[in-house]
């Protein structure tokens, strides 16, 4: 083997792995944030699912490419065209993929729970997206500080609103259930689209004003979506028996609510279960102890 050759293959190792290790520590994460762990089998098989999706989502894309323009005729049509040709593509294989090895899996016995099948299964697709740019354009950081967290808050929006129509579901209130449901699918496209628009628009106008809105957007998404998986991460609780005891039921909103009654004095919080060693919240997720409880997640 020349040395050439040998620098072009130590070159594409290194982008490759590159290109996977972002993936891997936001899955880690995901994953560590579950109290009560999903089956590494189930989860492979969703985040595999993700990955070989990209073949499909590539040729609906080209063909639907050919009628909306993403590249060209401002915000508003790259906007309509981001929409339909590639974030409603994109979101709509992994909803397929969530729905129905995730949300329909009788693993998926805790609200939290469809929120990792949702991030796993956009993960996945970003995996090959990210190896296929890297290798391309040899650029992984852009990718690992933007893309990827993209993917993330898309799977994190669309199992929020997965865990509303369960929820629902089991309330035996379908209206609702439907609604999030059109949720679980739109807002994650509403948001991919947005985050692609303001992209392919800077780059179309190079007008610096794009690119600040992008990263205020951004950021602003990445916030939101942190807090959204560092609040239900802590209320891990078995679904079947808090619904037929009345305890997780939606507000008027659609919205997960908690109706149980705390006593003033309690040895265990009736959230995460952790010991209660005095005070007015609980040490392990901050719960307040003093009232009684109604809060959306």
């Amino acid at each position: 083997m020349s040395l050439y050759l040998l620098i072009a293959y130590i070159m594409m190792i290194f982008l490759v792995g590159a290109a996977i290790v972002p993936i891997i520590l936001l899955c880690g994460y995901i994953y560590n944030k579950d109290t009560h762990k999903e089956p590494m089998g189930l989860l492979a098989k969703i985040f595999i699912l993700g990955f070989v999706s990209a073949y499909p989502v590539v040729e609906v894309e080209l063909l639907l490419g050919n009628f909306f323009s993403t590249d060209k005729g401002g915000l508003i049509v790259i906007f309509i065209g981001t929409f339909i040709s590639v974030a409603l593509v994109e979101e709509g294989f992994k909803w397929l993929i969530t729905k129905f090895f995730g949300y329909n899996n009788e693993e998926f016995d805790e609200v939290f729970d469809v929120i990792v099948y949702s991030v796993f299964a956009s993960l996945g697709f970003a995996c090959i997206e990210n190896i296929l740019y890297v290798l391309q354009y040899q650029n992984p950081i852009s990718r690992a500080l933007i893309s990827i967290p993209g993917h993330t808050c898309f799977g994190v929006l669309m199992g929020y609103y997965f865990a509303q129509a369960k929820v629902a579901s089991m309330n035996n209130n379908q209206e609702l259930c439907n609604k999030n449901m059109l949720k679980s699918i739109f807002v994650p496209t509403f948001f991919h689209a947005v985050f692609d628009a303001l992209i392919f628009t800077f780059v179309e106008k190079e007008n610096y004003f794009y690119l600040s809105l992008f990263f205020v957007f951004d950021i602003c998404m990445v916030i939101y979506c942190f807090l959204i998986v560092n609040k239900v991460s802590k209320v891990q609780q078995n679904l079947t028996n808090k619904i037929k005891s009345g305890v997780i039921s939606n507000n008027g909103r659609g919205q997960i609510v908690y109706n149980e009654t705390v006593p003033k004095t309690v040895n265990y919080c009736p959230i995460c279960g952790s010991p209660v060693r005095g005070g007015h919240f609980c040490n392990n997720c901050g719960f307040n102890l003093d009232y009684n409880r109604e809060g959306s997640n």
